[in-house]
């Protein structure tokens, strides 16, 4: 069955089902993904999710009355000295504008920074890491196993370390190995060839570390972000 991330606008949750979706009373513009996706779309964008969205009501507004109000007799007088004040404010409104542009011009934040920090933040569920049909001997150990590095994102990826588990029938780890990944173009993927196992019947695999130079991202797993932190992958 399909299963869908959701993304509650600082980091993505899931994966969820059709039903555990309906639980979370999504509307057509929630942010969801699934791993036959390219990219991030709205709910309602996905025809067999319509069915399960929770439909928000407009507002209601009222309309006013229309009502003839009789116009106040106001004084020529009067009517300069309401001109002068806005004049004046708006003059003094346009200085602070113009003096916090100026201090602000290099400061300013890059009009794509929060598409890469969503990227960024989304990174473990962009870039995914999958093996191949290993052959598993009658007696344990693991052969011909190949791991491979899909990046679905936009940019390019210099750096993956993929931490392989050799898990023995007991579900406990029988040794650990350790591939590296170079220079992934965006939307590509890349294979490496693991190392042999004398015992094991399956494998685990771990992102460890993942860094992109476009990307500005500088991840590790045994990084544990701190609370309320919006950017926590974003190089220092």
């Amino acid at each position: 069955m399909k299963k869908y991330y959701l993304h509650n606008g600082q980091e993505s949750i899931g994966p969820f089902d059709k039903e555990q979706l309906k639980e979370q009373k999504i509307t057509k513009e929630t942010p969801v993904w699934s791993d036959e996706m390219i990219d991030w779309k709205k709910a309602g964008e996905i025809d067999e999710l319509k069915i399960i969205l929770l439909t928000i009501p407009p507002p209601i507004y009222n309309s006013p009355k229309n009502e003839f109000v009789k116009p106040r007799k106001r004084s020529f007088l009067k009517y300069i000295l309401i001109g002068i004040f806005l004049i004046a404010f708006v003059a003094i409104g346009s200085t602070i504008i113009s003096e916090n542009y100026i201090n602000n011009q290099d400061t300013s934040i890059p009009a794509d920074d929060s598409i890469q920090r969503q990227t960024r933040n989304n990174i473990t569920s962009l870039v995914q890491v999958t093996t191949n049909e290993y052959s598993v001997n009658t007696f344990g150990g693991i052969s011909n196993l190949d791991v491979m590095v899909t990046n679905n994102t936009d940019y390019t990826i210099d750096q993956i370390t993929v931490a392989i588990d050799y898990i023995k029938k007991n579900d406990g780890i029988y040794k650990k190995e350790y591939l590296t990944f170079n220079n992934i173009p965006a939307y590509q993927n890349k294979s490496l060839s693991a190392p042999n196992s004398n015992r094991g019947l399956s494998v685990n695999l771990t992102k460890q570390t993942i860094t992109a130079s476009e990307l500005n991202l500088c991840y590790n797993n045994s990084f544990t972000p701190v609370v309320g932190d919006t950017d926590p992958y974003k190089c220092n």
